[in-house]
Protein backbone atom coordinates (compact mmCIF):
# COMPACT_ATOMS: atom_id res chain seq x y z
CA UNK A 1 0.00 0.00 0.00
CA UNK A 2 1.23 3.47 -0.84
CA UNK A 3 0.66 6.41 1.44
CA UNK A 4 1.36 8.89 -1.32
CA UNK A 5 0.72 8.69 -5.05
CA UNK A 6 2.39 11.18 -7.41
CA UNK A 7 1.77 11.51 -11.14
CA UNK A 8 4.05 13.47 -13.47
CA UNK A 9 2.47 14.08 -16.84
CA UNK A 10 2.81 16.51 -19.70
CA UNK A 11 -0.84 17.58 -19.69
CA UNK A 12 -4.15 17.31 -17.91
CA UNK A 13 -5.28 13.68 -17.70
CA UNK A 14 -8.91 13.02 -16.64
CA UNK A 15 -8.01 9.68 -15.01
CA UNK A 16 -5.38 11.26 -12.77
CA UNK A 17 -7.72 14.10 -11.88
CA UNK A 18 -10.34 11.52 -10.90
CA UNK A 19 -7.81 9.75 -8.66
CA UNK A 20 -6.87 13.04 -7.03
CA UNK A 21 -10.54 13.87 -6.43
CA UNK A 22 -11.36 10.50 -4.88
CA UNK A 23 -8.21 9.34 -3.06
CA UNK A 24 -6.22 11.11 -0.36
CA UNK A 25 -2.50 11.56 -0.95
CA UNK A 26 -2.61 11.90 -4.75
CA UNK A 27 -0.59 14.72 -6.31
CA UNK A 28 -0.38 15.60 -9.99
CA UNK A 29 2.58 17.43 -11.49
CA UNK A 30 1.81 18.71 -14.99
CA UNK A 31 3.99 20.18 -17.74
CA UNK A 32 6.83 17.76 -16.96
CA UNK A 33 7.40 19.23 -13.51
CA UNK A 34 9.35 16.61 -11.58
CA UNK A 35 9.46 16.93 -7.78
CA UNK A 36 12.72 16.54 -5.89
CA UNK A 37 13.33 13.35 -3.92
CA UNK A 38 14.67 15.58 -1.14
CA UNK A 39 11.15 16.99 -0.60
CA UNK A 40 9.93 13.66 0.81
CA UNK A 41 10.60 11.59 3.90
CA UNK A 42 12.18 8.15 3.68
CA UNK A 43 9.66 6.51 6.00
CA UNK A 44 6.49 6.21 3.91
CA UNK A 45 5.82 4.17 0.77
CA UNK A 46 5.25 6.34 -2.26
CA UNK A 47 4.35 5.64 -5.89
CA UNK A 48 5.45 8.02 -8.63
CA UNK A 49 4.25 7.59 -12.20
CA UNK A 50 6.05 9.27 -15.08
CA UNK A 51 3.45 9.29 -17.84
CA UNK A 52 4.42 9.82 -21.47
CA UNK A 53 7.41 12.05 -20.76
CA UNK A 54 9.72 10.28 -23.19
CA UNK A 55 10.02 13.33 -25.48
CA UNK A 56 10.98 15.68 -22.67
CA UNK A 57 14.56 16.97 -22.67
CA UNK A 58 17.69 15.74 -20.96
CA UNK A 59 17.07 17.74 -17.78
CA UNK A 60 13.70 16.06 -17.20
CA UNK A 61 15.12 12.62 -18.05
CA UNK A 62 17.98 13.21 -15.59
CA UNK A 63 15.46 14.11 -12.86
CA UNK A 64 13.49 10.94 -13.60
CA UNK A 65 16.72 8.94 -13.65
CA UNK A 66 17.49 10.27 -10.18
CA UNK A 67 14.31 8.58 -8.92
CA UNK A 68 15.38 5.28 -10.47
CA UNK A 69 18.82 5.52 -8.87
CA UNK A 70 17.94 6.97 -5.45
CA UNK A 71 14.17 6.62 -5.18
CA UNK A 72 13.94 3.17 -3.62
CA UNK A 73 15.99 4.27 -0.62
CA UNK A 74 13.55 7.16 -0.20
CA UNK A 75 10.52 4.84 -0.20
CA UNK A 76 9.53 5.36 -3.85
CA UNK A 77 8.26 2.83 -6.36
CA UNK A 78 8.45 4.18 -9.90
CA UNK A 79 6.50 3.57 -13.11
CA UNK A 80 7.57 5.00 -16.46
CA UNK A 81 4.75 4.80 -19.00
CA UNK A 82 5.72 5.16 -22.64
CA UNK A 83 4.58 4.07 -26.08
CA UNK A 84 8.22 4.18 -27.25
CA UNK A 85 10.40 1.70 -25.36
CA UNK A 86 13.70 2.84 -26.84
CA UNK A 87 12.83 6.47 -26.17
CA UNK A 88 13.33 5.69 -22.48
CA UNK A 89 16.94 6.24 -21.48
CA UNK A 90 19.07 3.13 -21.13
CA UNK A 91 19.86 3.93 -17.48
CA UNK A 92 16.15 4.01 -16.59
CA UNK A 93 15.38 0.85 -18.60
CA UNK A 94 18.17 -1.09 -16.89
CA UNK A 95 17.32 0.17 -13.40
CA UNK A 96 13.67 -0.85 -13.71
CA UNK A 97 12.45 -4.02 -11.98
CA UNK A 98 9.73 -4.89 -14.49
CA UNK A 99 8.94 -4.26 -18.12
CA UNK A 100 5.30 -4.51 -19.18
CA UNK A 101 4.77 -4.90 -22.92
CA UNK A 102 1.48 -4.20 -24.64
CA UNK A 103 0.47 -5.38 -28.08
CA UNK A 104 1.40 -2.21 -29.94
CA UNK A 105 5.06 -3.14 -30.55
CA UNK A 106 6.59 -3.19 -33.99
CA UNK A 107 8.31 -6.42 -35.02
CA UNK A 108 11.68 -4.64 -34.96
CA UNK A 109 11.16 -3.27 -31.42
CA UNK A 110 9.92 -6.64 -30.16
CA UNK A 111 13.02 -8.38 -31.54
CA UNK A 112 15.33 -5.81 -29.95
CA UNK A 113 13.55 -5.96 -26.59
CA UNK A 114 13.55 -9.75 -26.31
CA UNK A 115 17.26 -9.82 -27.16
CA UNK A 116 17.84 -7.61 -24.10
CA UNK A 117 16.02 -10.03 -21.81
CA UNK A 118 17.09 -13.45 -23.04
CA UNK A 119 17.80 -15.70 -20.09
CA UNK A 120 16.38 -19.17 -19.60
CA UNK A 121 14.23 -18.55 -22.68
CA UNK A 122 15.65 -17.77 -26.09
CA UNK A 123 14.44 -14.98 -28.37
CA UNK A 124 12.00 -17.16 -30.33
CA UNK A 125 10.42 -18.56 -27.16
CA UNK A 126 9.95 -15.06 -25.72
CA UNK A 127 8.36 -13.82 -28.94
CA UNK A 128 5.97 -16.79 -29.00
CA UNK A 129 4.96 -16.14 -25.37
CA UNK A 130 4.49 -12.42 -26.12
CA UNK A 131 2.25 -13.16 -29.11
CA UNK A 132 0.12 -15.64 -27.16
CA UNK A 133 -0.29 -13.38 -24.15
CA UNK A 134 -1.06 -10.22 -26.11
CA UNK A 135 -3.44 -11.87 -28.59
CA UNK A 136 -6.38 -10.59 -26.53
CA UNK A 137 -6.97 -6.82 -26.43
CA UNK A 138 -5.54 -5.08 -23.34
CA UNK A 139 -3.47 -8.12 -22.29
CA UNK A 140 0.17 -7.42 -21.50
CA UNK A 141 3.35 -9.37 -20.88
CA UNK A 142 5.26 -8.52 -17.71
CA UNK A 143 8.95 -9.37 -17.61
CA UNK A 144 10.82 -9.43 -14.29
CA UNK A 145 14.08 -8.00 -15.56
CA UNK A 146 16.08 -9.07 -12.53
CA UNK A 147 15.45 -12.73 -13.39
CA UNK A 148 17.48 -12.36 -16.58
Amino acid sequence: MFYEDHHCTKEDEPLYQHLKDTIDGVDIFENAQIPSIKDYDNETSKLIIFDDLVLEGRKVQAQIGDFYIRGRKAGFSMCYLSQVYYGITKAIRFDAQYCILGRNLTKKDLNMIVREYEGDLNKDELILIYKRVTAEPLNTLMIDMHKF
